[in-house]
C-alpha cells in the first residue's frame, strides 16, 4: 500500500520541484551597438516630425481614411520591425498574413504612433526605446535575444483595419 501511494505521489513531487520560477533561468546578454534614432533620422532621405515632445519621430506616407483608431481600438496591420542599423528583428508575411493587436497592449511607441493614420494608411515611426521596451530585453521563446535593452526601433506600418 505505502509503495502504491508513494508510486502516485512520484510524478507529482517531481513536477511540482521542477517548476521553478523564470528567476531561476540565466538569459544570455542581449545587448547592442545600434545608432540613435535622432542619427538615423539625420541619415535619412525623409523629414520626419516629432509627436509633440515625446520623442517619437514619424513619417506619414499615406493617411488613409479619415478615421482613426483610439487608444480602445483593435487593429489590423501589415509591419516591419528593424533596428537602427537596417536589421529586421520582426515582420508580417504575406504567408501569416497582417497582425491583428490591441491598441492597448503594443508599445507606447505603437500608441502614439498609429492613431496618426487611418485604414489604408501607412506610417514610419522611429521610435525611442524609452516608448518601446526601455531597459528591458526581449527574449523569444528559446531565450535568443530579439530586443537588446534600450533599443531604438523602426516600424513601417499598413494600417489595413481598424476594428
Amino acid at each position: 500500500m505505502f509503495n502504491l501511494r508513494f508510486l502516485l505521489i512520484l510524478p507529482v513531487l517531481v513536477f511540482v520541484t521542477s517548476c521553478g520560477s523564470d528567476d531561476d533561468i540565466e538569459l544570455p546578454p542581449c545587448e547592442s551597438e545600434t545608432i540613435s534614432i535622432e542619427a538615423f533620422a539625420a541619415a535619412d532621405t525623409i523629414m520626419y516630425s516629432e509627436l509633440d515632445t515625446t520623442g517619437l519621430l514619424y513619417f506619414i506616407v499615406d493617411s488613409g481614411t479619415v478615421e482613426r483608431p483610439t487608444e480602445t481600438s483593435t487593429v489590423v496591420a501589415n509591419y516591419r520591425g528593424i533596428f537602427t542599423d537596417g536589421q529586421i528583428f520582426d515582420q508580417t508575411n504575406t504567408t501569416a498574413g497582417p497582425a491583428t493587436f490591441a491598441l492597448s497592449n503594443v508599445i507606447e511607441g505603437w500608441q502614439l504612433g498609429v492613431p496618426l493614420i487611418g485604414e489604408g494608411g501607412e506610417i514610419r515611426l522611429l521610435i525611442p526605446s524609452e516608448l518601446a521596451y526601455g531597459s528591458q530585453p526581449r527574449y523569444d521563446q528559446f531565450q535568443r535575444c530579439v530586443i537588446p535593452a534600450n533599443s531604438d526601433l523602426v516600424f513601417d506600418i499598413r494600417l489595413e483595419e481598424i476594428r
